[in-house]
């Protein structure tokens, strides 16, 4: 008879809804755009499956839509709490006793005496044989063995020392190899290279006023220089020309070849100039 009391409590709660939206004249499209519930939980709440949804968003479901249509929505949702948790607690778990049989009790029991065996009678067995009095004997044993066999090994086996050389009556001096010369650094800043009476060779000058990198290549296409100066710098480069330079953040570079100044601006692209001094 309670059941059935709470049954009728459930079923008034989706049944009050439905007819209140009908009484304001909404239909279930509307109360899901007002609600933004989609309309087949809109349709699950007025059948009262609230299972179906979940008690937690039950909840805030029937709030909405309560306050949506002009109804109480607190007593609404302690209403619908209250007789859904009468339900729950109304169902009982019952226990089946299923009875083992003969064979079967006796299986286990084997299978429990078989496994107590196994974690009681391992253990032992490794502790004795770890513990064993003739353990220690057999150990210094073979030490002992091992220390003899160390001393009585023949002194034959041991490496003979070299014969220390004779030496000549008159020995000969070794020739003199003369030390190999470092290869030369690059060209360092603030430098001057040393000036050339070879009327053939060409004389580069540069003044930096920012940082710029040059390289410099003389006609055989042989490195002359290749480095970054900083502003402030100058620099002075001795080659066999033609010579080939190539010369970056050109804007901020003077050059002068053999005394005469060389426009770089009818050179550069971007900001790298590239030109031949013959």
């Amino acid at each position: 008879m309670e059941m059935a009391d709470n049954q009728n409590n459930i079923l008034s709660v989706g049944t009050r809804l439905r007819s209140a939206r009908q009484a304001v004249g909404m239909s279930i499209h509307d109360v899901s755009q007002h609600t933004k519930l989609s309309t087949r939980q809109i349709e699950a709440i007025e059948n009262n499956g609230f299972d179906e949804l979940g008690l937690v968003f039950s909840r805030g479901f029937v709030r909405n839509y309560a306050r949506l249509v002009g109804l109480d929505a607190n007593a609404l949702v302690a209403e619908m709490s209250s007789t859904l948790q009468s339900k729950a607690e109304s169902l009982s778990i019952h226990d089946e006793h299923i009875p083992l049989t003969n064979s079967l009790s006796k299986y286990w029991l084997i299978m429990a005496g078989f496994a107590l065996t196994l974690v009681i009678g391992v253990p032992l067995l490794v502790y004795h044989w770890l513990s064993a009095d003739d353990m220690p004997i057999k150990v210094a044993a073979v030490t002992k063995s091992a220390i003899q066999a160390s001393v009585t090994m023949p002194a034959a086996t041991a490496p003979k020392p070299a014969p220390a050389p004779v030496p000549t009556a008159n020995p000969q001096p070794e020739p003199v190899v003369p030390a190999p010369t470092a290869p030369a650094e690059s060209e360092p800043a603030n430098t001057t290279a040393p000036s050339t009476d070879n009327p053939t060779m060409g004389r580069v000058q540069f003044q930096f006023t920012q940082d710029a990198w040059v390289e410099i290549r003389d006609g055989k296409q042989h490195a002359v220089l290749s480095h970054l100066y900083r502003a402030g710098e100058t620099a002075e480069i001795s080659g066999t020309p033609p010579l080939s330079l190539i010369i970056g953040n050109a804007a901020h570079v003077s050059l002068k070849y053999n005394d005469h100044a060389v426009d770089l601006a009818p050179h550069t692209a971007v900001s790298v100039a590239r030109l031949t001094l013959q």
